[in-house]
C-alpha cells in the first residue's frame, strides 16, 4: 500500500522526499530527516481462510475483524555527501517503523527496520546501492499502487523490500531502468526449516512519454525470480508483468497484467490490477481499484476485489482518507477503513 496518491511516479531510487527537512547542509554534505504519524480504524482485515495458516479457524474464516484501530509512526534519515570526484556523491537511507498496537507476538512499540542502504550517485542518472531496499520490480507495482490501505495488494507476489540486496538504477531522459539481486541464502543455515529462500533477482524498464503539458504515458515491463529449497527440492519461482499508467491533468488511469509461476507445483496464476484516481477539487480525490489473482491450471479460489475510496488533503502534509473493499470471494466479508496521516 502506497499511502499517498501519486500524480507522477518517482523515477529515482533516492529521490528527495517532498516532506523531508534538511537538518544539515554544509561542505557538500546534506542530511534530511522525515517521518510519518498515522492512525486508521475500521473492519480493516478478515480472519484467514487459508487452512494451512496457523491462525486458521473454521468458525471465523473469512469474517471481518471487529471494529478497531491501528497506529504507527515512521522516522528516517537520508544522507548525501559529495566526494569531490566529478559529480559522484555517496548516498544512504535509514528508516524505521514503530506500531503502537500489539503485533502477532503480543509486542508493541518495537522498532522495525524498513530501509537501510548505502551507495553512490554518479551524477549521470546512475545510482548503485546495497542493503535493505525496494526491489526493481516495485517500479511495476508502483504503476497501480498509488492510494492508501487497499492499494498494492496483489501486484507484487514476492516481498517488495529485499535484505542483502544490490540495486543499480538509471533514471534520465524519460527512462527508468532498474536491476536488483538479493543473496538471502537461507539454505546455508543448518536448521529444520523446510522452505529456504536462497537468491532473488529482478529487472524492470519504464519510459515516460510526455504527450503535452498535462498528459503523459508510462509503460513498464518487469520480471523477478527467486530460488530456494523446499523439502529438499530446489525451485525457481517467477513473476513477470507489463504495466501502463496514463495521466491527464487531474485524472490517472493505470493497469498491470502478468503471470506468476510456481515451479515445484507446476502452477500458474494470472495477476491483474486496475487503478483510477481523479482529483475532483484541489483537496479532494476519488479512487477506485480492482485486483485479481486467478489460478490457471489448479483448483484454487480466485482472489477478486473492488475498492472505492476518497482522500481529503487537509494540508500539504496531512490527509484524511476512507476506503471500502468489496471482496468477490465466497465466504469473505467486505472491509472498510478510515484514517488520518501526517507526514513531515
Amino acid at each position: 500500500m502506497k499511502k499517498t496518491i501519486l500524480a507522477v511516479v518517482t523515477t529515482s531510487l533516492f529521490a528527495a522526499s517532498a516532506n523531508a527537512a534538511v537538518v544539515y547542509d554544509k561542505d557538500g554534505q546534506q542530511v534530511d530527516v522525515y517521518g510519518r504519524i498515522q492512525y486508521q480504524a475500521g473492519q480493516i482485515y478478515n480472519a484467514t481462510s487459508d487452512k494451512t495458516d496457523d491462525d486458521y479457524n473454521a468458525a471465523t474464516a473469512g469474517e471481518a475483524d471487529n471494529f478497531g484501530g491501528d497506529a504507527l509512526a515512521r522516522f528516517g534519515f537520508k544522507g548525501k555527501w559529495a566526494t569531490g570526484y566529478n559529480d559522484v556523491a555517496l548516498i544512504s537511507k535509514l528508516e524505521w517503523e514503530v506500531s503502537a498496537e500489539n503485533d502477532d507476538d503480543g509486542e508493541a512499540d518495537s522498532f522495525v527496520n524498513r530501509y537501510a542502504f548505502a551507495g553512490a550517485d554518479f551524477g549521470n542518472g546512475v545510482q548503485a546501492t546495497v542493503g535493505t531496499q525496494d526491489s526493481a520490480y516495485v517500479q511495476l507495482s508502483d504503476v497501480t499502487d498509488v492510494y492508501n490501505e487497499y492499494s498494492g495488494l496483489v501486484e507484487n507476489q514476492f516481498d517488495s523490500r529485499w535484505d542483502d540486496s544490490a540495486n543499480v538504477t538509471y533514471a534520465a531522459d524519460g527512462w527508468d531502468l532498474r536491476g536488483s539481486v538479493s543473496f538471502s541464502d537461507e539454505a546455508k543455515a543448518n536448521n529444520n526449516e523446510e522452505d529456504k529462500l536462497q537468491n532473488q533477482y529482478a529487472a524492470s524498464a519504464g519510459y515516460t512519454f510526455q504527450i503535452d503539458e498535462v498528459s503523459s504515458l508510462k509503460p513498464v515491463l518487469a520480471y523477478q525470480a527467486k530460488t530456494g529449497e523446499a523439502a529438499g527440492e530446489s525451485y525457481t519461482d517467477e513473476q513477470y508483468a507489463a504495466g501502463l499508467g496514463y495521466t491527464y491533468d487531474a485524472f490517472y488511469l493505470a493497469s498491470t497484467y502478468g503471470q506468476l509461476k510456481h515451479d515445484l507445483a507446476d502452477e500458474k496464476d494470472t495477476v491483474w490490477t486496475v487503478t483510477a484516481t481523479y482529483k475532483v477539487q484541489p483537496d479532494w480525490t476519488l479512487v477506485a481499484g480492482y485486483g485479481l489473482v486467478d489460478g490457471h491450471n489448479y483448483d484454487v479460489e480466485t482472489t477478486k476485489y473492488y475498492v472505492l475510496g476518497t482522500q481529503y488533503d487537509i494540508t500539504a502534509k496531512a490527509k484524511a482518507y476512507a476506503e471500502y473493499k468489496i471482496n468477490e470471494v465466497a465466504g469473505e466479508d467486505d472491509n472498510y477503513v478510515v484514517g488520518l496521516q501526517y507526514n513531515f
